[in-house]
């Protein structure tokens, strides 16, 4: 993305980056809905879109090139490419305990509520699926009582219903880990902390990050939301710049940004200018990373602090399980074009993304479906994932673990700092919250 000058108004990678934080808020929004009740003991014993030789599936993948209207341009290669041969890979090698998927792949604009939710009518009425990889909406399926993959969810599920099995684990629970890790590394010692959240949206975890900064004893001096309507920038840029006016004046020495504050603190920062420029702690790596794409200025980003579970970025791409399913791709498909993971790789050119999201997402369910033996319902679906056991998943070195009641995987916290000479986030060290 070109680098644009600064002339006193907001530059256009802010807008950019700020216009898609409103548009994912209002998703994640729709994903916090109420799961209504459901006849439970109906989807538990479900078999739909399972026969004696083949299994449905949903793939509704984000097309991402519905988000170059909102100002970010983003390539992740052919992803129905890169599903489908990797399927058919499965397929003919026996599929899952004898059974051949059969997918039902969609493209689902990312902007707004409407088609996300139209194609989980599609996918659970007309199509039938038994489960579904990586829904926008996946509160939509576990109504449905279709079991959901690699979905990122906004709160639990309430037992009984299908789950959604991830490798990420939600907010709530990653929060207290890496705020632990941090605490131990010294990052809040003789710190006065202002906590801020980035929209409305970011107050429940807000909460968490408050009731786990209490515990561990960090100095809270202030806290505060940006509530301004999103997409409304001069309103937005208005309250952050109270908002560090008022943490300067409390003695605010150490920022803890939540949520999508942790890309809207820098961004506020570069657009205002401001002087007051403390050390803080992202607690969303994911949408910080996301939005260094924009027009930051390094000052604003070199004394950030941030994690992530997820292995780091060079290790997925050098995973051997990752390389197998990049060259089933190339092979079926020899004309797509793959870029290779580089750091600060322009968002036009992660064409590497869609193979790494296919290839991992498949090789969680595979792994769910097949510790669920021939008799595949979405009840021995679930009591499979709740039991996976030191499991390797594709893209990661590190053996993985659900449990009864948790159905993402805990473990390490990969501490990240801002490079500069690439523009990207590093880990710079891996270490154990216990």
């Amino acid at each position: 993305m070109e680098e644009a000058p600064h002339t006193g108004s907001k530059p256009r990678g802010w807008e950019m980056s700020k216009r898609w934080a409103a548009v994912v808020g209002m998703l994640i929004l729709a994903l916090s809905y109420g799961i209504p009740n459901v006849d439970t003991a109906s989807a538990a014993s479900s078999t739909q879109g399972v026969t004696s030789t083949t299994i449905r599936i949903g793939v509704p993948y984000v097309e991402v090139a519905a988000v170059k209207a909102v100002g970010v341009n983003l390539n992740w290669g052919n992803v129905t490419h890169d599903y489908q041969a990797i399927i058919n890979n499965i397929n003919s090698t026996g599929g899952i305990n004898g059974r051949k998927l059969v997918p039902f792949i969609v493209a689902v604009d990312p902007t707004e509520a409407a088609p996300a939710a139209t194609t989980c009518t599609q996918l659970t009425q007309d199509d039938h699926v038994f489960t579904v990889i990586a829904p926008l909406m996946p509160t939509c399926y576990l109504q449905a009582g279709v079991p959901v993959v690699a979905a990122v969810l906004s709160g639990s599920v309430p037992s009984g219903l299908a789950q959604n099995f991830s490798l990420v684990p939600p907010a709530s629970a990653y929060d207290p880990l890496q705020l632990s890790v941090f605490n131990k590394m010294g990052a809040f010692k003789n710190k006065k902390v202002g906590v801020f959240a980035g929209v409305t949206t970011d107050e429940a975890e807000m909460k968490v990050v408050l009731t786990d900064l209490a515990k561990l004893h960090v100095d809270v001096v202030s806290t505060a939301v940006d509530s301004a309507t999103q997409g409304d920038l001069p309103a937005e840029n208005g309250q952050v710049a109270v908002i560090a006016q008022r943490f300067q004046a409390a003695g605010v020495n150490e920022v803890v940004a939540v949520g999508y504050g942790s890309s809207i603190w820098p961004e506020a920062l570069t657009s205002i200018q401001s002087s007051f420029n403390p050390p803080y702690i992202a607690t969303n790596s994911g949408d910080l990373t996301g939005a260094i794409q924009g027009n930051h200025q390094p000052k604003y980003l070199n004394n950030v602090l941030t994690s992530t579970p997820a292995t780091a970025a060079a290790s997925v791409w050098k995973n051997a399980a990752i390389q197998r399913c990049l060259h089933i791709v190339k092979k079926a498909y020899p004309s797509d074009q793959i870029h290779p993971y580089a750091p600060g790789l322009p968002g036009s050119e992660t064409t590497y993304v869609g193979v790494e999201q296919a290839c991992t997402d498949l090789s969680l369910f595979t792994a769910i479906a097949k510790a669920a033996g021939r008799h595949l319902t979405v009840s021995t679906f679930v009591h499979a994932g709740f039991g996976l056991r030191n499991v390797v998943i594709a893209g990661s070195n590190t053996p993985i673990s659900f449990a009864p009641g948790r159905p993402y995987a805990l473990g390490p916290v990969n501490v990240l700092r801002y490079d500069a000479a690439n523009n990207t986030m590093v880990v710079v060290s891996t270490k154990s919250a216990t």
